[in-house]
């Protein structure tokens, strides 16, 4: 299992926020997916001391060692093949996990792309 920590937007100053394609694409998504969906920030207030977050959650991932993963890493396959085959069984990975909270709206883009791969 692995985990980071991202900032949850401050719900007393939270805004919607657009993006351009060229932004979205800067920011690893893909623009013809997210263009019109509902990005937010925080805007910064006295709740939470003007930086537009307040509290914190977890994004963490979960590798099931399956028969066919544990024999991939006894025979030293690469790891990318070794995330393949996990991804083919259905594991989520900790950008999975961070870009389902963001659109749910609870933290920023921004913030995902601190703390996990752009791929």
């Amino acid at each position: 299992m692995a985990q980071r920590l991202v900032r949850l937007i401050c719900e007393n100053c939270k805004r919607s926020v657009q993006y351009a394609p060229e932004q979205l694409q800067e920011l690893g998504l893909n623009p013809t997916e997210w263009t019109g969906k509902p990005l937010y920030e925080g805007a910064g207030c006295l709740e939470c001391s003007g930086t537009g977050y307040h509290g914190r959650t977890a994004i963490c991932e979960l590798l099931d060692l399956s028969d066919r993963v544990r024999e991939m890493i006894i025979a030293r396959r690469p790891t990318s093949e070794i995330k393949r085959a996990a991804k083919e069984e259905g594991m989520l990975f900790l950008r999975d996990s961070g870009i389902d909270k963001v659109r749910a709206g609870l933290t920023t883009i921004r913030e995902i792309n601190k703390v996990t791969f752009i791929e």
